[in-house]
């Protein structure tokens, strides 16, 4: 988890999915969604793959989430 959110904020553009596969409990994959824009089951791979080729093509409206890691001063 803390590897998606270090890649996500240091890459704007990145694309984060997260195939899985077995039993997870809804929250942590309530959680996980949390971070990447796409956590899906196996199963559901061949729909996947229609959004990979949009946002390959260049359809950044596929992207969910942006992280931004800045650091400010501290308001006083």
């Amino acid at each position: 988890m803390f590897s998606a959110i270090n890649w996500k904020g240091q890459n704007q553009e990145l694309l984060a999915v997260l195939v899985v596969d077995g039993p997870w409990t809804g929250e942590t994959l309530r959680v996980l969604a949390n971070v990447f824009d796409y956590v899906v089951p196996i199963s559901r791979v061949p729909e996947l793959a229609e959004t990979l080729d949009a946002y390959l093509k260049g359809d950044k409206s596929k992207l969910k989430w942006l992280i931004d890691f800045r650091i400010r001063p501290a308001a006083v």
